[in-house]
């Protein structure tokens, strides 16, 4: 199994790229899933075909589909349907009303997540191309797995507490299939997903971008996130490149200074937009020529490392290229290290060695930022 994810800002040609991939690799016999995990899903469009939420052949050995919540939520998720419209039956609602309530935001991302770990499982498919969401959505995805894990935990914990005091009423309001019954299975789920995610060995992520100010700073921002995260991202992708202009040339000296060891590639503009499946092959020839468009583009980095440096002192070394450090913040509690950037936040697990230790002092240099315990 060979995972792809095609990320970047809105509008620099995710939907294409990740649609020419999957093509290229259909081509060489490989099996393929190309799926689009964004609200506005353009796949279709790009393809020249009409998509839903089920898997479509669109040529030999490709498949497509365009995730809906909506129609998860209406075709798989009738448990918790039932348990929502149980509270809307107390207040003089009906189950009409549970599709639009559910439909919360992130909702979209996160039902991807789960479309992501179901395909990724059933081996029905030797390779998954994601184009994944705008920078917001991708975060959302990229988070999703601590978050679902960390909200399945503080559920878990209420509904038992709750249950101990009020179990006849608890069976009486659910008397089918409890919900929380579900929570173990949900969380096995998000930890596989999480390990597929992380595991260079089966996922790639590939940063879309093109060679304006904006565009490249919001891309050096959410490398920077999925390093955060752990997963592994082996190129970027410089798309609609105009040769001669002397705006793009500074901004892609720039692209080149700042990928951190990331190989970059140039795509050139073209004459019209690539749509279609002859327009999309003819891409992926120009990108990938006669390489493997699944293969690694560039070794395994290190992403986290933790050093001994003697007298009880540890360094943990964090690769965070183009690293804001106005945006920074960071402090040690509970074992975890909050670590902050912007209006973004992790928690980070601290190893054993260095869980009881203090942060002493950080410094970054040369895309690693370098924490201090002791």
């Amino acid at each position: 199994m060979r995972i792809i994810t095609y990320f970047g800002k809105g509008g620099t040609g995710k939907t294409t790229l990740a649609a020419a991939t999957a093509l290229a690799a259909a081509e060489r016999g490989t099996k393929t899933l190309v799926l689009s995990a964004t609200a506005g899903h353009g796949l279709g469009d790009a393809l020249g075909v009409r998509l839903g939420h089920d898997p479509k052949e669109v040529a030999p050995n490709l498949f497509a589909r365009e995730v809906s919540a909506l129609a998860e939520i209406r075709g798989q998720w009738p448990v918790l349907q039932d348990y929502v419209a149980t509270f809307l039956r107390g207040i003089g609602s009906g189950k009409a009303y549970v599709q639009e309530i559910v439909l919360i935001p992130a909702i979209e991302e996160m039902v991807a997540l789960t479309e992501i770990w179901r395909t990724a499982t059933d081996a029905n498919y030797e390779a998954i191309i994601i184009d994944a969401p705008p920078t917001s959505g991708a975060m959302t995805m990229l988070a999703g797995p601590d978050g679902l894990r960390w909200i399945l935990s503080s559920i878990d914990i209420w509904y038992r507490k709750l249950s101990l005091l009020a179990t006849p009423v608890m069976q009486t309001l659910f008397p089918s299939r409890n919900p929380m019954d579900m929570l173990p299975e949900i969380a096995r789920r998000v930890t596989e997903l999480r390990d597929i995610l992380i595991n260079p060995d089966i996922s790639a992520h590939r940063l879309v971008t093109v060679p304006e100010t904006l565009a490249l700073a919001d891309s050096f921002r959410i490398v920077n996130y999925h390093h955060l995260y752990e997963c592994p991202v082996d190129a970027a992708f410089v798309n609609r490149v105009v040769a001669g202009s002397a705006r793009q040339a500074a901004a892609l000296e720039r692209t080149r200074g700042g990928s951190s060891g990331i190989p970059h590639f140039e795509i050139a503009e073209l004459a019209a937009d690539p749509v279609g499946l002859p327009a999309l092959t003819e891409l992926g020839k120009t990108i990938f020529k006669d390489s493997d468009p699944l293969a690694p583009l560039s070794p395994p980095q290190k992403l986290r490392e933790l050093i001994d440096a003697g007298e009880g002192k540890f360094l943990l070394k964090l690769k965070l290229p183009n690293l804001e450090l106005d945006t920074l913040d960071l402090v040690t509690r509970g074992g975890e290290l909050i670590l902050e950037l912007g209006t973004f936040k992790r928690n980070i697990p601290l190893p054993a060695d260095v869980r009881a230790k203090e942060a002493v002092g950080a410094d970054y240099e040369d895309g690693v930022l370098t924490i201090t315990f002791e």
